[in-house]
């Protein structure tokens, strides 16, 4: 099944998978039924609902936690003190980078040298194998037995050794028969 462009945005954002786009539309459905339900005026049942909402994870996707932001705004705006109000959690990151990205690498080479040994010895491996096929296809080249390289060549060698050796046959054959005729005629 193709994915269309239009499958994969929801309330002005473009996610990269149908699945995405799905857990959005359901989030969104969830922030229509809120926002027909909640009562704003009432900040002690949204901090309810606002921390459960965090708590249990119900939104994931942008659309989802804009509307947490949204609740924070109204919440701070009817007077709920900032402390009581949990910060809007993000489950990803948005650099390619970490703080502890050497200590990893050095710690999963300490942890594992014996990778750095096998590593050279399939290199040297597969260079010896490519060096062994590669004198197999020379002298699979140079080889006068007939093979899948030069079996053309061989067969047309075979041929025309053939044919020679059949033309010399019949001049010798018509020279014989002509001596014999001469021979005849002589006797005659």
């Amino acid at each position: 099944m193709e994915k269309r462009e239009d499958d994969l945005v929801v309330g002005g954002y473009r996610f990269a998978t149908t699945a995405d786009a799905e857990t959005a539309r359901m989030e969104l459905k969830k922030v229509e039924n809120l926002e027909q339900r909640l009562d704003y005026r009432k900040p002690q049942n949204v901090l309810l609902v606002y921390n459960r909402a965090v708590e249990n994870q119900v939104f994931l996707t942008p659309i989802g936690l804009c509307y947490l932001q949204k609740m924070q705004a109204e919440m701070k705006k009817w007077g709920v003190p900032t402390d009581k109000i949990q910060p809007v959690p993000l489950r990803g990151t948005f650099s390619n980078k970490t703080a502890n990205s050497r200590v990893i690498r050095s710690s999963v080479a300490k942890r594992h040298p014996e990778y750095h040994g096998r590593f050279v010895t399939s290199v040297l491996i597969n260079v010896v194998l490519i060096l062994l096929v590669a004198g197999m296809v020379a002298i699979a080249w140079n080889s006068d037995t007939p093979n899948i390289i030069n079996y053309r060549q061989a067969v047309e060698n075979e041929y025309s050794a053939w044919e020679q050796e059949l033309t010399e046959r019949e001049r010798d054959l018509r020279n014989a028969e002509r001596e014999m005729q001469a021979d005849m005629l002589e006797t005659q």
